[in-house]
């Protein structure tokens, strides 16, 4: 049975809306130029290559990204055009229906931990963190120690837990912001994004926050791997 439009992977769908997210969604199906093809091939002429789409070649438009001005005594982790590559590597898939990211200006008044959160539908905030080394009030849960020192972080308890010092060599702490922060809320939109774009959570929390966990990670193994087959 013939796949339509509406049937197609999410992989293909996400790259033709991404490049054109105005068209109409039949156009450049390539059904019937692969029809032509096949009627070509039985009269005894083939062709010397498979049919593209006219935007094949052309590269995808990323989502608008904001930048605003963090407060003294923060900063932010990544910079615009780190933020494009990291969308560019992961493909279209992690675009489309993303509308806006935006580097904020404050930290999350409920939770000044928190670094970043998505806003449905499509729009994905990223909170500046304090300058490194972070000092922190009391001790981290295991979890989260677990998680940062995964990232590269260096986690140090003092004055038998009353603080906690977290500090990012080299480059951990911009990646940690990319895979750890971004991506996960890129995870949350994919469950938004393919239920049908509402405006309310579509799953439990706990499902929300397992799967973009399992995206974020997925994420991180693919940029490692990139990153150690470079020369």
């Amino acid at each position: 049975m013939a796949r339509t439009v509406h049937t197609r992977p999410k992989h293909l769908r996400a790259a033709r809306r991404v490049r054109s997210p105005r068209a109409p969604r039949g156009e450049g199906d390539l059904s019937g130029e692969r029809a032509v093809a096949r009627a070509l091939k039985a009269a005894g002429i083939v062709l010397d290559r498979a049919p593209k789409g006219l935007d094949a070649e052309r590269e995808a438009p990323i989502p608008r990204i904001r930048v605003g001005r963090p407060r003294r005594g923060f900063r932010h982790a990544v910079r615009r055009s780190e933020i494009a590559a990291a969308l560019r590597f992961f493909g279209e898939t992690s675009i489309y229906g993303i509308r806006e990211i935006v580097l904020a200006s404050c930290a999350d008044p409920d939770d000044p931990l928190r670094l970043g959160t998505l806003l449905v539908p499509g729009r994905i905030l990223i909170y500046p963190v304090p300058r490194s080394p972070w000092r922190l009030r009391g001790s981290l849960a295991p979890d989260a120690v677990r998680r940062l020192e995964r990232a590269g972080a260096v986690v140090e308890r003092h004055g038998g837990g009353l603080q906690t010092t977290v500090e990012w060599p080299g480059d951990t702490l911009r990646d940690f912001v990319l895979l750890d922060v971004l991506m996960h809320e890129v995870g949350h939109h994919l469950i938004q994004q393919y239920k049908g774009k509402r405006g309310v959570r579509v799953a439990r929390t706990r499902d929300h926050e397992a799967f973009a966990d399992r995206f974020a990670e997925s994420c991180r193994a693919a940029y490692e791997a990139a990153r150690a087959r470079e020369p």
